[in-house]
């Protein structure tokens, strides 16, 4: 019985192991049909890191998502946004390995993103703004960071 018992663990150990090391397609679609979006890719190198491109996407579909951005405003906020993750990743590589200037690097990337927080409201509509600052009081309550309220 102890030998069946330790077979047991040592296979699902193995298969675990096996499983959690397998890489995955982006938005691969899982044998139910539904969409998997969480899934880690190759090109991410195992540091989960995304393109520019890619962040600065992802800001605009959360931007649009709470407040329904027209296609103009999207590609204006697309624009700032990639200005924005250009900078940052500029700023991360000027004091990459530099720990004494760690503070300097966050007050930069900090003012970059103001930055950017101020242009993209300068992008919304009144009604837009309204709307965005009700989503993030909610976040707040919950307890959840919002980009576009820090300022």
């Amino acid at each position: 019985m102890k030998k069946v018992i330790l077979m047991a663990a040592c296979l699902f150990t193995v298969s675990t192991a096996i499983n959690a090391q397998e890489t995955r397609k982006p938005n691969s679609t899982t044998s139910t049909g539904t969409v998997n979006k969480t899934e880690t890719t190759e090109s991410h190198k195992g540091e989960g890191k995304q393109t520019v491109a890619q962040r600065a996407q992802k800001s605009v579909d959360e931007l649009n998502a709470e407040v329904t951005l027209t296609d103009e405003q999207k590609a204006k906020v697309l624009a700032l946004a990639t200005t924005r993750a250009t900078n940052v990743d500029a700023i991360r590589t000027k004091y990459k390995g530099q720990k004494e200037n760690k503070e300097v690097a966050k007050t930069e990337i900090e003012k970059v993103r103001q930055e950017y927080r101020k242009n993209v409201k300068a992008v919304l509509t009144p009604e837009q703004l309204e709307k965005l600052k009700a989503k993030h009081k909610e976040k707040k309550a919950a307890g959840k960071p919002n980009a576009l309220d820090q300022d």
